[in-house]
């Protein structure tokens, strides 16, 4: 009897630990589920953010082709289409008709300098930085001495 008793118990407690654990798998395929249904809901959404993108690139790409083609850059227009208000040669030619605007007399020098001979100040190509800069000549300095290869002045 007492292996009977001790039997039926063993089952009953086989038997719960059953239920439980086919409870435990039941929420955990729930959960999966659910995992796998936000990350389709993300695939889908990245795939809408990517086609509208490409869209976009797409926009903005055939506006600039617009604009270059007829050759007009009003501002408004860049602005709506979100282009800069204008492009790198445009700004670079408006800084010089600033210098003309403000009737600056300039030349630029075989070597790249632009200067004026009636000012304290050029602009000129920093080798090391790469980069334009504005020279503000010292009024101190001596003007520079050119010496000719026989060693003339």
């Amino acid at each position: 009897m007492f292996g009977l008793t001790s039997r039926r118990r063993l089952t009953a407690e086989v038997d719960a630990h059953l239920t439980t654990i086919r409870a435990r798998l039941d929420a955990e395929h729930l959960v999966v589920e659910e995992i796998d249904s936000h990350i389709e809901t993300i695939r889908a959404r990245r795939a809408v953010e990517d086609a509208l993108d490409k869209e976009r690139r797409t926009t903005r790409l055939l506006a600039e082709q617009l604009l270059d083609a007829t050759g007009h850059y009003p501002a408004a227009a860049r602005t709506q289409l979100g282009l800069p208000p204008a492009g790198p040669w445009e700004r670079a030619v408006e800084g010089l008709n600033a210098l003309v605007d403000a009737d600056v007399l300039f030349h630029i020098e075989p070597d790249g300098h632009i200067s004026n001979s009636t000012g304290d100040e050029h602009i000129e190509w920093d080798r090391t930085a790469n980069r334009w800069r504005l020279v503000h000549d010292a009024e101190d300095d001596p003007a520079p001495v050119t010496v000719d290869q026989d060693g003339s002045r």
